[in-house]
């Protein structure tokens, strides 16, 4: 998207639907869902520990009939006791400690150690919806104007006022920009600090005053807390403008931001004005993938450095995501009441069709101004689609009609297409329930000569 139709690198896609880039450096038809379990009403959240699938609840009583599930009552001291989201979790000295929001708006933080009362007492906990485990620690982003960020007493998330252990950073003096703190994550074990404009590195320690502040990135930051992600290495996050992340420069040891998501900002920035989004990532590591949901859209980043692979796709989904949760090198997905699983092995989404599109940049054959009839293609596919030819990149619907192709056609002859134009694109479009991949195209054509 960063380029015209007509200017586009070769080896780039001008689009790719409900696909993914393999470390083969083939196109493939992404894994669809299977439906794993339709959970009881009023609980809310998606986190893998100890085996199971927990989410949260305030009020009553509930007991998952799937006994992969275990449901956890999350009551706040006061106000209203159904739960609408769970922002954070995590496992702290064997327990889970969670953020959990209300339909009242109010954020509380709970820890499940099995005492009667899982909100965390503390004055002054910040009950904020950004927080991380690092350190030994419990840190979140302050209350209020958010200029600070506290943490939690060295090995118990229940104290956050214990002279000389709890305590804040001042990330607010620091800042250069915006001094709200809106989203943390790690890098290089070190705690990043986000802003909406700016990204500040401390060196974090269970001895307070061995924390300091080692560097700040300028001009990037987030206002979407919970599109953090560490991805090999580096601080994957959904900036106002698309994707971006954090890495360090080989040569000079510098950090600085890095446009990864460029490709796809078009794409990006109209989902972004839509009101009411509630964005969130999550870095699957049976595949590779950085993986962030906007509704029922998930935009994928596929990567490996030894494939030398880098590129970005889109899943559309039935469903609208409300929380990942990745358990037994499986990934999870909750939408409402019902979880689906990720499943490699099923080509539909519970049942439900999908269309896979696949589309190339218009190419001139490394003969640009030179008008050229194609009379003939061959595909090697793995399952069937159907192909067609664009032959006028000023004109979207200039395509040849679909013909339908399966397998390897190189052994049985040519596909009859044929058009005229001085550039080319193809697409591709696989529309059932069996599984799809791409592995090769090729072009016959003639040179008609010069225009």
């Amino acid at each position: 998207m960063r380029k015209g139709a007509s200017v586009s690198d070769a080896n780039r896609l001008l689009e790719m639907k409900n696909a993914h880039v393999t470390t083969g450096l083939a196109t493939q038809k992404r894994p669809g869902l299977t439906r794993v379990a339709n959970l009881e009403p009023g609980t809310r959240g998606l986190f893998a520990a100890f085996g199971k699938l927990h989410t949260f609840y305030g009020g009553g009583t509930i007991t998952h009939a799937n006994p992969l599930f275990q449901a956890n009552r999350v009551a706040p001291p006061s106000g209203s006791s159904v739960v609408a989201d769970v922002p954070f979790a995590d496992v702290f000295n064997a327990f889970i400690y969670c953020a959990v929001q209300y339909a009242d708006g109010q954020v509380r933080h709970h820890y499940l150690d099995g005492s009667p009362a899982t909100h965390i007492a503390d004055a002054n906990c910040p009950n904020t919806r950004a927080c991380l485990k690092i350190a030994s620690k419990i840190f979140a982003v302050g209350a209020g104007n958010a200029d600070v960020v506290r943490f939690s007493r060295t090995g118990n998330p229940r104290d956050w006022s214990a002279a000389n252990d709890a305590g804040f950073l001042p990330t607010g003096l620091n800042s250069r920009g915006d001094r709200a703190a809106n989203a943390l994550g790690v890098y290089q074990s070190k705690m990043v600090v986000l802003t909406r404009d700016g990204a500040q590195v401390w060196a974090v320690d269970p001895d307070p005053t061995a924390m300091r502040l080692e560097d700040i990135v300028e001009n990037v930051g987030t206002s979407f807390p919970r599109t953090v992600a560490n991805v090999g290495g580096d601080l994957y996050f959904l900036s106002d403008y698309g994707f971006r992340s954090i890495t360090t420069l080989q040569h000079t040891s510098n950090l600085a931001d890095v446009d990864v998501g460029s490709p796809i900002d078009a794409l990006v920035r109209p989902e972004l004005k839509a009101a009411g989004i509630s964005p969130k990532s999550f870095y699957f590591y049976g595949t590779g993938q950085y993986v962030c949901a906007i509704g029922n859209r998930l935009f994928v980043y596929s990567i490996s450095r030894t494939a030398r692979i880098a590129a970005w796709s889109q899943y559309f989904l039935g469903a609208p995501v409300d929380a990942f949760a990745e358990l037994g090198q499986e990934l999870y997905i909750r939408s409402g009441d019902t979880v689906y699983k990720l499943n490699e092995e099923v080509s539909t989404d519970d049942g439900t069709q999908y269309e896979v599109l696949i589309q190339l940049p218009y190419m001139d054959l490394k003969k640009p101004g030179i008008l050229k009839q194609v009379w003939g293609a061959d595909v090697v596919v793995d399952g069937s689609c159907f192909m067609s030819i664009g032959f006028d990149v000023r004109d979207p619907d200039a395509f040849t009609p679909e013909v339908k192709v399966k397998g390897n056609t190189r052994p049985s002859g040519l596909i009859p297409v044929e058009c005229t134009g001085t550039e080319f694109s193809i697409r591709l479009r696989n529309f059932d329930n069996k599984p799809f991949r791409v592995d090769a195209i090729g072009l016959h054509w003639n040179d008609l000569g010069p225009i």
